[in-house]
């Protein structure tokens, strides 16, 4: 019987671990962040029907793959190896940028509702802002618009 390899811990990833301990940050309050964020995404007037279309059937394996993006961002366990561009650019047509100032509203309402920590939430509340503004540039960034 041979006994595990172990997981090599890096430098970054134990100092992201500590750094999330000390936010207060859990895999159980990711779990309730996305859990609680997407109960209010599939109710919205707004992003629920461009979510409904995008993910019709069981929500159960989406859930558990933001479970795994975002505690491969606070964790870096490296957890999460998708791609999430390519899924965004196929709703290109449904959605605006006032789609993603809706999402950030939600995203900030839920981290309030969690009991996310002052640090927590302004460490979640930058990671999304710059996932959005990341998507936003990609979707909707024209540079001949103004030319």
């Amino acid at each position: 019987m041979s006994s595990p390899i172990p997981v090599r811990v890096t430098e970054a990833r134990l100092a992201a671990r500590t750094e999330a301990a000390e936010m207060g940050v859990t895999r159980d309050q990711i779990s309730d962040l996305v859990e609680t964020f997407y109960g209010h995404v599939r109710s919205d007037d707004l992003l629920g029907p461009v979510f409904a279309r995008a993910i019709p059937g069981d929500w159960g394996p989406h859930l558990e793959t933001m479970k795994s993006f975002w505690s491969a961002l606070v964790f870096h366990d490296g957890g999460y190896a998708g791609r999430p561009m390519p899924a965004h650019v196929k709703l290109k047509p449904q959605i605006s940028p006032g789609h993603f100032e809706r999402w950030l509203g939600l995203f900030d309402l839920t981290l309030d509702e969690i009991g996310a920590t002052p640090a927590a939430k302004a460490a979640f509340l930058e990671r999304a802002n710059r996932i959005a503004a990341s998507f936003q540039a990609h979707l909707f960034y024209d540079p001949y618009a103004n030319a």
